[in-house]
């Protein structure tokens, strides 16, 4: 079996070197992108949740506890407010406030026009610092059955300065991160391209290294056997080139040896 040649292996080293730095170039930029989107839309809606919950009059959030306060007027007021958010900061996703009861949390004030007040909602770890520090956070992008999102929380304070619930702003992040993907995918289009210019390159060069080298070895070889009268003939400015002038200098010196042994010979 024949093995591989030289252009071979130049090729074939030069394509998985193109693919590897491609590789980690779309990488490295969909990592990068994906940060950079995660922190700004967070800081954007942690933003917009901390302004928000200052809007909201923490002693009328205290007075909602079970669905029979929906037509109450401190549930009317805070719910006016939730949609003047909503609205002013063009946001899609409906917004809700959430109330501490013991160990759980309940939805307490919402935009939906079907309220659904103390139904239980799943504390996330986010929450934590809004709902013990009075911090406002946001958490980084996550999936559920509705697609992608990242929320922001913040606290709602009553007038003795006591924690009454939180604010939950939510962005729906599928069309941001489709939008990304198709960056990423022109990107990865262009690499390819790239790869396969570089494998024609590389092809190409290599070939033409490999067509001196076996020039070299079939003038070699005839200066092995004695045959020294055809003159290398290679002009290259790299490495190459030194070498068939070096294998040219050598040629001479040879033949030069060679005429003057001939020489001798007849004398004798």
């Amino acid at each position: 079996m024949k093995k591989p040649g030289l252009s071979f292996k130049i090729t074939v080293f030069t394509s998985i070197l193109i693919v590897i730095t491609a590789g980690l170039l779309i990488y490295f930029s969909y990592t990068y992108a994906l940060s950079d989107l995660e922190k700004s839309i967070g800081e954007r809606l942690e933003a917009i949740a901390t302004t928000g919950a200052l809007m909201i009059d923490g002693d009328l959030h205290n007075q909602i506890k079970n669905a029979g306060d929906q037509e109450s007027e401190a549930f009317k007021k805070i719910q006016s407010v939730l949609r003047e958010i909503k609205n002013k900061n063009k946001l899609k996703a409906d917004l809700y406030t959430l109330g501490r009861e013991g160990e759980d949390l309940k939805y307490t004030v919402m935009t939906h026009n079907k309220p659904f007040i103390g139904d239980l909602y799943e504390i996330r770890e986010e929450m934590w610092p809004s709902l013990n520090d009075g911090k406002s956070t946001h958490t980084g992008i996550y999936k559920d059955e509705h697609g992608s999102w990242l929320t922001a929380y913040a606290p709602i304070f009553d007038s003795g300065g006591n924690i009454s619930g939180i604010l939950d702003v939510d962005i729906h992040l599928d069309t941001f991160l489709e939008n990304l993907q198709t960056k990423i995918l022109r990107l990865a289009i262009i690499s390819g391209i790239i790869l396969l210019f570089g494998i024609t390159l590389s092809l190409l060069l290599s070939r033409r290294l490999v067509k001196k080298l076996t020039y070299l070895s079939k003038i070699t070889e005839k200066i092995s056997l004695g045959q020294m009268e055809r003159t290398i003939k290679i002009k290259s400015g790299d490495e190459v080139g030194e070498l068939a002038e070096s294998l040219e200098r050598m040629r001479i010196s040879l033949k030069m040896a060679m005429d003057i042994i001939e020489e001798k010979d007849k004398e004798d």
